[in-house]
């Protein structure tokens, strides 16, 4: 039943998919909305789309491919010669070498192929947002997300629960397959309405605070942690703007009890998943003790996330120096271990090496550096404490292992890119006038 429901909500976002990007929406908005839905519409069926089905590629594989091919077509060239992207670049050399060096081509093409998908929805979002600007940008780009968010709410409603697969608590992701990326769209949308701008669309505020609600429903933690400094700015700034200049530091203050009053709830009520962390945090030793000495309990630290990451930093650390620095390659985690690695950075020094997680580090420092450069403090605020929490994230699961989490990823990366034009000024404001008179 709740598959003839899915088909239902898909029917009714695409129609609003097609009056979105048939109004006043440019080319490059257009193909960033189109190519977000579609991953979610194909995500929502995985019993169809994700067992191989072409040269061993599913259909949400070659969906992927099929973006990513076409976006390379269709930005323009001077957006991948933008200074800012060349971390991201390096970063992808770092990939390519590894994938040779070990001789791992599949791997490497996978994963180079999920890298340009998050290029080119960058691209096509910097470019929207310097043709017709932010608001306009993510006021249009929340319709991707009309059809998860709608099936969480009526996985919610119909009681359509999974148990997820660490400890068995009940997870409502609406008929997707696992927590974790589902988890990455809903962190996506509340990224998404926070950045647009007040009064722009009806019941922000109580949209915002929903997707939140729905975020702790999925019952995802490290989701959780990821959301709550983007949720600190956003009811802070709503508070600020309400205040004169002389009523900002008492009612602030207020406000503040009040978040924390609010954190104390929720972690009183979710102790049991966070509890662990606290095991953790006594305990860094454990992430660098050989596998073979755990203890049954300690194996069952973070849903087992520590005893994985000590298998893969064991492995590391006996690897020879040319895999120390070179890494075994891409996806070669799948021929020796079972189950990924539950953190992107033990995971890019086994498959990337020292060269590779150097490179990704590289990326972070970049990031965070043109973000705090930009003139909106705003915006810069914003930017900073929503990267802090996704790379929070990433130090226990990997969100850019999956689709979802570069969309995300694309979504911040973009305003990054726009918050301080390096290179090719003049040439890109030619193509975003020819893009905004429809040529």
């Amino acid at each position: 039943m709740f598959e003839a429901i899915k088909l239902l909500v898909a029917l009714v976002s695409l129609v609003m998919v097609y009056r979105t990007i048939s109004g006043n929406c440019n080319k490059y908005l257009a193909f960033a909305i189109c190519a977000i839905w579609l991953r979610y519409f194909l995500s929502a069926f995985h019993t169809i789309t994700y067992p191989p089905l072409v040269a061993g590629f599913s259909i949400n594989a070659l969906g992927s491919i099929g973006v990513a091919g076409l976006g390379l077509l269709l930005i323009p060239s001077a957006v991948f010669t933008l200074k800012k992207l060349f971390p991201f670049y390096v970063f992808f050399t770092a990939i390519a070498v590894s994938g040779f060096v070990n001789m791992q081509i599949p791997g490497t093409i996978n994963v180079l192929v999920k890298w340009c998908y998050f290029l080119v929805l960058a691209g096509a979002l910097f470019l929207s947002i310097r043709a017709q600007g932010q608001n306009e940008t993510f006021k249009k780009l929340l319709v991707a997300f009309f059809m998860p968010v709608t099936l969480q709410v009526l996985s919610i409603l119909l009681g359509q629960a999974k148990a997820t697969e660490a400890d068995g608590s009940t997870s409502y992701i609406g008929g997707y397959n696992h927590e974790a990326a589902f988890s990455m769209i809903i962190v996506s949308f509340i990224f998404v309405v926070g950045l647009v701008e007040r009064n722009s669309i009806k019941f922000r505020t109580s949209l915002f605070s929903m997707a939140v609600f729905l975020l702790v429903l999925v019952n995802y933690r490290t989701a959780i942690l990821t959301i709550l400094p983007i949720a600190a700015v956003f009811y802070f700034t709503l508070v600020e703007q309400r205040l004169k200049p002389s009523q900002k530091a008492p009612v602030l203050v207020v406000v503040s009890i009040l978040f924390f009053m609010v954190f104390s709830v929720l972690s009183f009520t979710m102790q049991e998943r966070f509890a662990d962390v606290g095991v953790l945090l006594s305990n860094l030793d454990l992430i660098v003790k050989a596998p073979m000495y755990f203890s049954d309990a300690e194996r069952d630290i973070m849903s087992a996330r520590v005893f994985i990451w000590s298998q893969y930093i064991n492995a590391f650390m006996n690897a020879d120096v040319v895999q120390q620095i070179f890494g075994f390659g891409p996806d070669s985690w799948k021929q020796k271990f079972d189950l990924y690695a539950h953190n992107t950075f033990v995971s890019y020094l086994y498959e990337y090496g020292i060269l590779g997680l150097s490179s990704f580090f590289l990326i972070c420092t970049s990031v965070v550096i043109q973000a705090l450069a930009i003139k909106d403090n705003k915006l810069s605020k914003i930017i900073v404490l929503s990267f802090g929490g996704f790379l929070t994230m990433n130090l226990a699961t990997m969100p850019l292992w999956n689709i979802e989490g570069l969309i995300f990823f694309a979504i911040l990366s973009a305003l990054v890119f726009n918050g301080q034009l390096s290179a090719k000024r003049n040439g890109l404001n030619k193509t975003m006038s020819a893009t905004y008179n429809g040529n």
